[in-house]
């Protein structure tokens, strides 16, 4: 038994525990710091990741930008594309540098079809562009791309600071970074004319088998110096003229009947029928006269049918003219006597008015196939590659009913269902002289677009104009010029006693064409108008009287060519990024 004394001096139970909280503690605070260093780590890992992933979308951004710049390039300088640029060289068939190694290695025939595949490579039949317009081309004479460096790619990357010459739109800096180094290149397919409807697409290296439909692939490599951030993106586009700038056209096209009442003096086409076939007036109906309308070539009226008082000139350094000039005593087709002699230059229906108005050419068929019919069953088709009439009733090889198409105006989302071939003026045209009675038309037309008819015609006009209303071209007016003629559309009727340099569609505006006339729009010529290019008429010339001239000029449809914008369209599933320059 325990005496008070004993129990006073024993220690509390607390006292009598050891414990190792000091030890715990120390622990925890070691773990603590080793999940914030992990955390740290994560961190930072994070942050290079995510860093990494930002500097590889910027860089490929940039790359898309690139891309975006080459089809910008060849869509301003057109004539960049055309062999006698002198940039283009073939592709070796084992060639893999850059930009060939982008066209995949495929052996076709000599078709290009690669299910009959031969000996031939694909890649051999493309060319690629060069700056010095040379093979090898493996040396650049500028740094193209920014990364201070002149060599191969360089050498074979187009040239982006002239894409506006005398500003450089190069992409300098970017997200921060203050140097960036892109450039782009590209190999060219020259589409070659389908020898039949059952041809596949296929290059062409024959400059006669090669058509104005382009496609390219656009190979961009991109880069942020010192960053070790570099990517190679490729994209295929197709490029396509959007107006038919072949130069085979008659001065003179009509889907109606040509009457020529006066002395209207006819410049033909020496080659529109092939080489040495001349062709001035090609029409579905007859050609009559009740003038004295004369046909002849160019150097016969010029040489021959100049006045002394007004000889011929050199205008703008360009192309001679000469209002006029005749066909005076050396024509190929001639009125004597109110009949009018037609000769191998006239495609016509003849009439059957015994003597009178007969030629020396067969009929111009109309079949009720299409395909085998000698005039085209839709001119504007004809002009624009774009179906606008349909032949709903198959026997005369005449496209009478107009095919629809919904148009937007991207600047007010304004719509309308509308003819095809107005759709295409809606898009592609530069002016639109708008008819003022057409609501629709001023919802229609973008504000670049719009113009008050009271202003036509304007010299300083260029590539498509499309008049809808007052579309008189007066004595002593202008319309386009040598330097920049005008494809002029307009809705008929029309008429013209001033100059045009261009090519002239007088478009129908009815919804069903009528067969027996060929379409509403009709065409007068008065005394002093002078056509320098063609006249296309979705109707019938009705009067040209007086002196009036039409002078086909080859230069008008180059000029044409080489300033008409053309169009690019990207080909589904031909982005990729799976090389590496």
């Amino acid at each position: 038994m325990k005496t008070k004394e004993a129990i006073r001096l024993s220690p509390p139970a607390a006292l009598q525990q050891r414990g190792s909280a000091l030890f715990i503690a120390v622990i925890l605070l070691l773990l603590a710091s080793v999940i914030t260093l992990l955390a740290l780590n994560v961190g930072i890992f994070e942050q290079r990741t995510s860093g990494n992933d930002a500097r590889a979308k910027i860089i490929a951004e940039v790359a898309e930008g690139g891309i975006a710049q080459g089809a910008e390039f060849f869509r301003l300088r057109p004539d960049q594309l055309a062999a006698a640029s002198g940039r283009w060289v073939l592709c070796g068939a084992t060639d893999t540098t850059f930009p060939c190694g982008s066209i995949p290695d495929v052996l076709v025939d000599a078709d290009g079809d690669p299910a009959t595949a031969g000996t031939v490579q694909r890649r051999s039949t493309m060319y690629y562009w060069c700056n010095a317009g040379a093979a090898p081309c493996n040396t650049g004479a500028a740094d193209l791309n920014n990364d201070g460096l002149t060599n191969l790619f360089d050498a074979r990357m187009l040239p982006l600071p002239d894409v506006l010459p005398g500003n450089d739109g190069r992409i300098m800096d970017v997200g921060g970074f203050d140097t960036v180094s892109y450039g782009v290149g590209a190999v060219l397919c020259r589409i070659a004319i389908p020898k039949s409807d059952t041809d596949i697409t296929r290059c062409a290296t024959v400059p006669a088998e090669q058509s104005t439909t382009n496609v390219y692939n656009f190979v961009s490599v991109a880069s942020l110096p010192g960053e070790g951030t570099r990517t190679t993106v490729s994209q295929m586009l197709g490029q396509y003229q959007i107006f038919n700038a072949a130069p085979n056209k008659p001065p003179i096209v009509a889907a109606g009947s040509v009457d020529l009442v006066g002395t209207l003096q006819i410049v033909t086409n020496p080659d529109a029928g092939g080489p040495g076939v001349p062709v001035s007036v090609w029409t579905r109906k007859d050609m009559a006269a009740g003038g004295t309308p004369d046909t002849c070539y160019f150097d016969e009226f010029i040489r021959y049918g100049a006045q002394k008082s007004k000889p011929p000139v050199m205008e703008d350094d360009i192309m001679i003219t000469c209002d006029s000039c005749s066909c005076s005593g050396h024509a190929l087709s001639a009125t004597h006597g109110n009949a009018l002699d037609e000769d191998m230059d006239i495609l016509d229906v003849d009439g059957s008015n015994g003597s009178n108005n007969l030629g020396v050419n067969a009929d111009v068929k109309l079949n009720n196939d299409e395909t085998l019919s000698e005039f085209p069953c839709d001119l504007f088709e004809y002009m624009f590659q774009v179906n606008a009439w349909d032949d709903v009733s198959p026997d005369d090889g005449f496209c009478e009913t107009k095919v629809m198409a919904t148009y937007t105006n991207s600047e007010n989302n304004f719509s309308a269902t509308i003819g095809a071939d107005e759709k295409y003026l809606y898009t592609n045209a530069d002016t639109i002289l708008v008819d003022p009675d057409d609501a629709d038309a001023a919802k229609l037309a973008k504000t670049a677009q719009k113009q008050l008819p009271a202003l036509f015609p304007d010299k300083a006009y260029k590539n498509i104009v499309w008049c809808q209303a007052g579309c008189t071209i007066g004595s002593g007016k202008q319309l386009g010029t040598p330097e920049f003629p005008v494809l002029l559309v307009v809705d008929g009727p029309m008429k013209i006693q001033g100059r045009v340099f261009g090519v002239v569609f007088v478009r129908a505006t009815e919804s069903t064409l009528d067969a027996g006339t060929g379409g509403s729009a009709t065409l007068d010529m008065n005394a002093g108008a002078a056509v320098y290019g063609s006249i296309v008429v979705q109707g019938q010339i009705s009067k040209a009287n007086g002196t009036a001239a039409v002078i086909y000029s080859s230069e008008v449809f180059r000029r044409l060519a080489g300033n008409l914008p053309p169009k690019n369209s990207n080909l589904p599933g031909a982005w990729t990024d799976r090389l590496s320059y």
